[in-house]
């Protein structure tokens, strides 16, 4: 019996973007000499963006499981890029913080992902940009109604 193919049309046109961007993006972060790897630059990336948050916090912003956010902060940790301090309302808690060894690593994280998304973009006119980020943002938005909180493996 031979099937025909499925239409899925935009769901691996998605997968498959994410998959090249995420190697560009670890491409680019060689060339801007980083030292870190493309989780450990998302995690920086994304301390900076949630400054002072639990671990918990990133873990879910960034959709990963906590054990794998632990890993990346042990790494950043260790290289004196973040510190963990206790949370004062939940002594078992930590709370991330940048400390100011990492600004050059995230201006040159920022150079990496700027390079990745004018490579990304160079062929799509400046005036459609801002539709297609804002309809990545709905089908992101849209999936995420069905997740619930804490549970986005």
């Amino acid at each position: 019996m031979s099937l025909p193919p499925p239409n899925v049309g935009v769901t691996m046109l998605v997968v498959d973007l994410a998959r090249l961007l995420r190697r560009r993006f670890e491409a680019a972060l060689l060339e801007v000499e980083t030292g870190l790897t493309a989780g450990e630059a998302r995690t920086l990336f994304y301390v900076w963006r949630y400054p002072g948050q639990r671990q918990s916090v990133l873990a879910e912003a960034m959709f990963v499981e906590p054990m794998t956010l632990v890993g990346y902060l042990d790494s950043l940790e260790r290289v004196g890029l973040i510190k963990r301090c206790p949370d004062e309302s939940d002594r078992r808690a930590k709370l991330v913080q940048l400390t100011p060894k990492a600004d050059p690593l995230l201006e040159n994280i920022g150079i990496a992902l700027q390079s990745v998304r004018a490579k990304a973009l160079e062929e799509i006119p400046n005036d459609q940009r801002k539709t297609l980020e804002s309809l990545l943002q709905t089908m992101k938005d849209s999936l995420l109604q069905e997740v619930p909180r804490g549970k986005h493996k």
